[in-house]
């Protein structure tokens, strides 16, 4: 796997024809190789964004096909807010699929655009939150990716993150590498490059740099949290 070893230049490039590649796929595959978890994953960080304010301004980067988004609206519902919600990808098949998901749920109040989550086209101090999920692995520079979100985020603004990385725990990490093997085998079935893109990403992303990362960029009260099964974590932080 170590040829996804690549140049700064070629990395997004890459992860976008990826990403396209199995964006028809890309939910059944989530939902089966986390055996539904990562839906609970995103509900947890949905939950996380909703703000004290009635009504707030929500920037999901790397959307996707947009079940982040849809889950940080349906949290805002339910707790009788409205989330005014940016959804923003690179991918425009993924993004084709998550307008389509979105219509098909009548949700107003979100909208889908394309744009490069290191050189947001947003004013400064835009948002009430940032959110992504699953994305942090994928980017070029993950210092020019926090830069980013602290100049979006207005002041006293929060971003939540979720995403996948080795557990902390020795008998954690010692399934993980049995899972991965069967990650493998299926993602092979669907796009074996993509796949093992996930597998060895999840394998080498450090999360204690991206914690540094994050309080270099001026953040402050930032917590990391493992969830379940240890292998999936939700960092946030506030402006």
């Amino acid at each position: 796997m170590s040829k996804f070893v690549l140049g700064l230049d070629l990395m997004s490039e890459r992860i976008r024809n990826l990403f396209s590649d199995i964006s028809g796929k890309y939910d059944t595959m989530n939902h089966v190789l986390s055996l539904g978890v990562d839906t609970i994953w995103r509900r947890r960080a949905a939950v996380e964004s909703v703000m004290a304010a009635k009504s707030y301004k929500v920037l999901d980067v790397a959307t996707g096909t947009g079940d982040l988004a849809l889950a940080v609206h349906y949290a805002a519902v339910r707790r009788g807010k409205v989330a005014d919600i940016t959804a923003m990808d690179f991918s425009k098949s993924m993004l084709k699929i998550a307008k389509r998901k979105a219509s098909a749920r009548s949700v107003s109040g979100l909208r889908f655009e394309f744009g490069d989550a290191l050189r947001m086209k947003y004013r400064d101090n835009s948002f009430d939150v940032v959110t992504t999920a699953f994305s942090l692995r994928n980017f070029d520079n993950l210092n020019t990716f926090l830069k980013e979100v602290h100049r979006v985020l207005k002041p006293k603004g929060k971003f939540v993150f979720i995403d996948m990385a080795m557990p902390d725990n020795g008998a954690e990490r010692a399934f993980f590498a049995l899972y991965s093997r069967l990650m493998l085998a299926i993602g092979s079935l669907v796009q074996r490059n993509a796949y093992s893109w996930l597998v060895y990403s999840i394998m080498k992303f450090d999360k204690k740099r991206l914690i540094n990362l994050a309080i270099k960029n001026k953040f402050s009260n930032v917590r990391m949290t493992n969830m379940a099964s240890g292998i999936a974590y939700m960092i946030t932080g506030e402006k």
